[in-house]
């Protein structure tokens, strides 16, 4: 991180408590929204939200059921969580907003443009489209995805450095600092003093059958979205593919549609690089 530290901020919506981080007081500087991908949280944003400050006043949101906002008895379906993201900006008068979602974030983004693209400036859709990938590459990632990994998390840890190991062996490459955010805010304590994962076990649904029910709605949200629109993905990604990133491009009204890829990364975007994919959002924003 830059030195910029953002204010925790909570307001209700939809009967429900959403946390985020506001990160950046000027009001008379645009609205962005960032949005993170399933299970996520807004956290997962520190890196790339003190670059956006300059121009934007940015807000990362914990969606439904993730992070330190309320988990939700009535679903995750899409539609939802979009609405969670217009009645947010309504309630805290962070409208007309750009918006940044990466993966579920981009699911979300249909229904928000197509039932809230008046509220919505620029529309960028991070590498995720109303369907999986239907390549061989695309049905492996979606089957891995669906098992969460190859290796089982365990449901619980005894403490934080039990956290930190496991994490350390499941990705060889993380810096210790980002380990340790990870930890942070991916858990919570629970009433046994066991370290669980913060997000509600009812979103898992989300990697299997339930997105894909909702993809002709997605699909047809596609047709409806009123809003600038940058359908975003990475040139190798398994997960969103050229011809579906396209048809989306072209789905889009009134020619609002236009389609960028971050050359040589994948499904991670700003993860993979950061400078790449923070510069074409920024080209599409001052457009």
């Amino acid at each position: 991180m830059s030195g910029v530290y953002p204010e925790d901020k909570w307001v209700s919506v939809n009967g429900l408590s959403l946390h985020y981080l506001d990160w950046g007081g000027d009001r008379t500087k645009k609205p962005l929204i960032l949005m993170h991908g399933i299970g996520g949280h807004a956290h997962q944003f520190d890196d790339l939200a003190p670059r956006m400050t300059d121009k934007w006043h940015v807000v990362a949101l914990d969606a439904r059921g993730c992070g330190d906002s309320d988990w939700s008895t009535e679903g995750y379906s899409a539609q939802s969580f979009a609405s969670d993201v217009g009645q947010f900006a309504l309630a805290t008068g962070l409208y007309p907003f750009d918006y940044y979602g990466h993966s579920q974030g981009s699911r979300i983004g249909m229904p928000l443009g197509a039932y809230f693209g008046h509220l919505v400036s620029n529309l960028t859709l991070g590498d995720y489209g109303p369907m999986p990938d239907p390549s061989p590459s695309g049905r492996q990632t979606a089957a891995s995805r669906m098992q969460s990994g190859n290796r089982e998390r365990p449901r619980g840890f005894f403490s934080d450095r039990m956290a930190f190991d496991w994490h350390r062996e499941d990705d060889p490459e993380a810096g210790d600092d980002e380990i340790w955010a990870t930890v942070r805010h991916t858990y919570r304590t629970n009433w046994d003093g066991i370290l669980v994962p913060k997000t509600d076990p009812e979103i898992r649904w989300l990697l299997g059958r339930t997105a894909l029910k909702e993809g002709p709605f997605l699909w047809d949200c596609v047709r409806k979205i009123s809003c600038r629109t940058l359908v975003l993905r990475g040139e190798i990604s398994s997960v969103l593919d050229e011809p579906q990133a396209r048809k989306m491009v072209a789905t889009i009204p009134n020619c609002n549609g236009s389609f960028a890829e971050v050359p040589g990364v994948g499904h991670g975007l700003h993860n993979e690089d950061m400078d790449a994919t923070v510069g074409i959002i920024r080209e599409f924003f001052d457009r």
